[in-house]
């Protein structure tokens, strides 16, 4: 099989060169074998037919592709127990009232984002969950917001209570 070459940052190549080391195998190998899996994880998600750009993908897709770098994102900044409240109104018009015929009446209001709840580090303060927002609305490219656990256990004990069990684990969340 021809090869090509592929630039990778210094610290990744290191990973590349010290896996390939450690199982007795070649630096190809690794990343073969990392690309199946990671193929494998997201399913015919990544096997689309024709070119599509991420930007094109359902919602649940994007999530399903960036889940486990979110995941990793948020752990830096000391968040966990990520749970998916709602996936947003992907495609939505922004209209009241869904199907029905638009008239000068029907007020316009703008698609639901994505919603999480996290739990934060109390000690990064109430600003924490925005900043969350930001990251989690770059990797995913559409509108999120991230409801602080943390806030609601200390200040809102049922609404806690009710996002938890309205919710799903983002680590064991599944598109469709």
């Amino acid at each position: 099989m021809p090869t090509r070459t592929i630039r990778v940052h210094d610290q990744t190549h290191r990973a590349i060169t010290d896996l390939a080391y450690l199982l007795d195998t070649t630096k190809s190998y690794v990343v073969a074998d990392a690309i199946a899996e990671y193929a494998e994880r997201r399913g015919s998600i990544v096997r689309i037919d024709g070119r599509v750009t991420f930007d094109e993908l359902p919602i649940a897709d994007r999530l399903m592709i960036r889940r486990d770098e979110l995941i990793r994102v948020f752990a830096k900044r000391e968040a966990s127990d990520i749970r998916v409240l709602h996936l947003g109104d992907e495609g939505s018009d922004g209209v009241a009232g869904g199907d029905d015929e638009i008239d000068d009446e029907t007020p316009w209001m703008p698609p639901r984002p994505v919603e999480l709840l996290v739990t934060t580090a109390l000690h990064r303060g109430g600003g924490e969950a925005d900043e969350l927002e930001r990251i989690a609305t770059k990797l995913l490219r559409t509108r999120v917001h991230v409801e602080s656990a943390t806030r609601l256990e200390l200040f809102d004990r049922p609404a806690l209570e009710r996002a938890r069990a309205s919710s799903t684990p983002l680590s064991e969340w599944t598109a469709g």
